[in-house]
This record gives structure tokens, sequence and C-alpha cells, in this order.
């Protein structure tokens, strides 16, 4: 047989006291209470059970919660104080979003990777701010901007001192990339094969044997090397190569203070010769540049080339053009008066240039002819007047002019007897010239006759 308690809304219920032991049950919460006679709607009649986890603000637990293989799901945190052990699959976060995994103790047992060469600790733009290691072991590659500490070898010996700044080990053997990012201040003492990176202060003793990438500075800070616009900075003197063979010779500069651009030769007490060549004998030196002997400078000797040749017939000066047309390949002599540095324009009777012919006596390099421009006249805007002159050796050691082409109404002068060439009769004049031309002279030697040929036929000039 049923039995109906008093009923109602959970507010009805609120509007009345029930009595002591007087039961209510509320229709649309579905809860039961119980009266006291002084509390308005009653007391629950299930308070500190599990029933009242959802209306418990503060529930708690009186023994060992067992999730009977469920699991605890919703949205909020947990706050224990005390141990978790799980075992199992551990998921803190999602990997995506702002979820922050904050450790406040200590780490005890290891952390080692599901998988070899896979996880990461940070990222590059995550990056651990400091790590204590007491001993870190990298299998593959090690990246640092910069390491503030000693070097210590497998059998305790100090490679590199940092305190002192110093490199001690004293032989460095294989390939040795070394990539710095700053300056590396300090000593290197014995033998470096590799490729050093970066910039390097200190003193090297020893053999370096590789590859230099960066800039050099003295012991007085003075860039001599700089990395970034690839150049020399300083006086380099008195460097000596060592090989099987050498030719030791004196200071090279290029660049730097005084004149720049100058490979000179000082203080050389070998030879005054600087030799430029190759290794191979019946090889080639080769500038693809335009040369110049000399220079416009005060400072630099007059210049002057000399070719030597010791086989005969052989081709001292060798002048090859290349190209389509009707052109030439041309040799100039330039010539001014004033000074190489300003110079300043030619006048009347200036000799331009000569071609001279020497031979040897015995003694020395004696005249023997050659060819002389000299200046005719006023210079002018678009050409210099000039006569050009063919002259022979005389006893007196001088030049004598024998045959001159003058500019003025290009007369050719001859200073001696003209010989004209001779043949012994018309015969012979007629198998040597055979396309005669008018104006040209000759002389019969049968009948003792100038002749001259007017455009058709030889005649008689006296």
């Amino acid at each position: 047989m049923a039995l109906q308690v008093r009923r109602g809304t959970n507010a009805e219920r609120l509007g009345i006291t029930p009595l002591a032991g007087e039961l209510v049950y509320t229709t649309d919460t579905k809860q039961l209470y119980v009266g006291d006679g002084a509390t308005a709607g009653g007391i629950t009649s299930i308070a500190g059970t599990i029933d009242s986890l959802l209306a418990d603000t503060t529930p708690q637990l009186g023994g060992t919660l067992d999730l009977n293989g469920n699991n605890i799901t919703g949205t909020g945190n947990i706050n224990i104080n005390g141990t978790i052990t799980a075992t199992g699959n551990i998921n803190l976060g999602d990997g995506i979003g702002s979820d922050i995994v904050v450790f406040g103790g200590a780490i005890q047992g290891h952390l080692v990777p599901d998988a070899d060469i896979t996880w990461n600790l940070g990222s590059p733009t995550k990056q651990f701010n400091e790590v204590w290691i007491s001993q870190l072991n990298v299998e593959n590659q090690l990246n640092a901007n910069r390491i503030n500490a000693s070097l210590i070898a497998d059998d305790s010996t100090v490679v590199f001192d940092a305190t002192a700044g110093t490199l001690l080990a004293s032989t460095l053997t294989g390939t040795a990339i070394i990539n710095v990012t700053g300056n590396v201040t300090g000593n290197v003492t014995g033998n470096v094969t590799g490729n050093l990176t970066g910039n390097a202060n200190g003193a090297h003793t020893g053999t370096f044997d590789g590859d230099l990438s960066g800039s050099v500075f003295g012991d007085n800070s003075t860039l001599i090397v700089d990395g970034i616009n690839n150049t020399v900075l300083v006086n380099v003197s008195n460097v000596i190569t060592t090989s099987s063979t050498y030719t030791q010779g004196a200071n090279i500069r290029v660049g730097g203070t005084g004149n720049g651009n100058i490979i000179s030769l000082q203080d050389n007490v070998d030879s005054s010769l600087l030799i430029i060549t190759t290794e191979d004998t019946a090889g080639s030196v080769i500038i693809s540049r335009p040369l110049q002997v000399g220079s416009s400078s005060a400072l630099v000797a007059d210049g002057k080339v000399t070719v030597i040749t010791g086989v005969q017939n052989s081709a001292g000066i060798v002048l090859s053009g290349h190209f389509d047309g009707t052109g030439n390949t041309i040799s100039t002599i330039s010539r001014s008066r004033g000074t190489k540095a300003a110079p300043t324009p030619i006048q009347n009777g200036d000799g331009l240039g000569s071609y001279l012919l020497t031979g040897y006596n015995g003694a020395a390099y004696r005249v023997a002819g050659g060819i002389k421009a000299t200046v005719a006249g006023t210079p002018q805007a678009a050409y210099i007047p000039s006569n050009v002159e063919i002259f022979v050796g005389n006893s007196s050691g001088g030049a004598e002019v024998i045959l001159q082409a003058k500019q003025a109404q290009k007369v050719t002068e001859f200073f001696g007897p003209a010989k004209l060439v001779s043949y012994a009769d018309a015969a012979a004049r007629d198998a040597a010239v055979t396309a005669p031309e008018a104006g040209m002279m000759v002389f019969n030697t049968t009948n003792t006759k100038f002749q001259g040929y007017n455009g058709s036929a030889w005649v008689d000039l006296n």
C-alpha cells in the first residue's frame, strides 16, 4: 500500500515550515526534505551521502574512490596535496593552443624519449634560458654561438685554457672546422690543419694549414685582413716563401700607403730583376687587360720594356690583329713636352720618336740605323705636321740622315746619290717589271740610258 507525503514545488516548499519529522517532496527538483519544526522548507534528508554531490559545493569522500574502469571527465582544475602515482600513458595538453605544464618540484628518475632522434627540447623561438648539466654527450653535432669554458682531453690534458685564453695542444690534425662568432683571444701553439672561421686575436705558433675565413687583427688591434671587404690593409714585409725551388725577392706592396697598386723591388740583395714566369718552360704569361709600363707619377721611374731573344730570326715583339675590315694593327709612340703628370704641347723641331737599330762590335752596342719622326711646323688640332727620316750610323758614332720624307708638299729628299735599279737590256727589264706603271724609272747598263715609263712604253731620258 503506497505512502504519500506532503508535496509541492521547491518554491512552495520554501514558503512553509514543516513540523518536526514531517516529509516534504519537491515535484520539480525531485528532492526529499525533513522538517525540524524551525527551518523554512525543512532540511535535506540525504546530506553527507554520495547522492548529494551535485547539490553539495564541497563534497568529501569518506574512503578511497574506485573508478571501477570508468573515466573522470569535465572542465576544471585538480588540486591535490600528495603524490600522484599513475601507470600507462599520461597526456598533458594537446600540443596546440596555450596549454602550459608547470613544474615546481624536483624530478626524480630519467627523462627518456620513446623514439631515438625524434623529439626536441625547446625550439629556435622557444628556448630554455640556462641549463646545468654535469656531463653532456653529443653524438652528432653541437651548434653554439659562444663557448665559455676550458677544453679538456680524454687524458685530462688541458687543450684550451679559458682563464688564460690560450690553446695549449701541441698538434691539431685532421679536418678542424671552428665556427667563431666574435673574437678568439689568446695564443695557438702547435700545428692547425683545417678551416678557421671568424675573428682571431692573439698569436699562433706553429703551422696553419687550411682555410681562414674572417678578419685578422694584430697585437695592437690593427685590422690586418678585412674579411668583410676581402682586403689586406697593412704593409707586408720580409715574407719568405719556402719550397723545393724558390727565388727570394724583396717587398711586394699592393695598395696601402704611398703610391698604391705597386709590385716593387726594394733592398733586393740577390737581384735587381722581378721575374714573372710559369713552371712550364714552354708556357706563356698571359695578361688579359691593357698593360701599362711606367706611370705619370713622379715617384715611379720611367717605363722601359726589354725583349731578349736567343734564337736566330726569332720575333722579339709580335703584334697580332684579328678583325674584319681594312684597318691595320698599330704600334704607337706618343710624345709631349712638360712632365708625365702635366704634359704640354710639342713644338716645331721636336723629335716624336725613333726606331733605333744597334749592333754589337765586341765591346758595346753601337748605332747602325733606324727611322725617326720630327715635328715640322705648328701642331694642328687634328694632326701634327712632321718629317720622317731614315738614318744610318756614321764613323763618329752618330746618326746620319740619308732619306727624308717631308710633310710639306709631300717631297722626298735624298741626302746623297739616288741609285735606280739596273737591267742589262730591255729583255731583262721586261722580264722583271711585268706590269710597269707610268712614272717608273730604271737604268739600262747596256746602252747606259736612264729610261722612264710614260704609261704605254719605255723611253730614254738621256
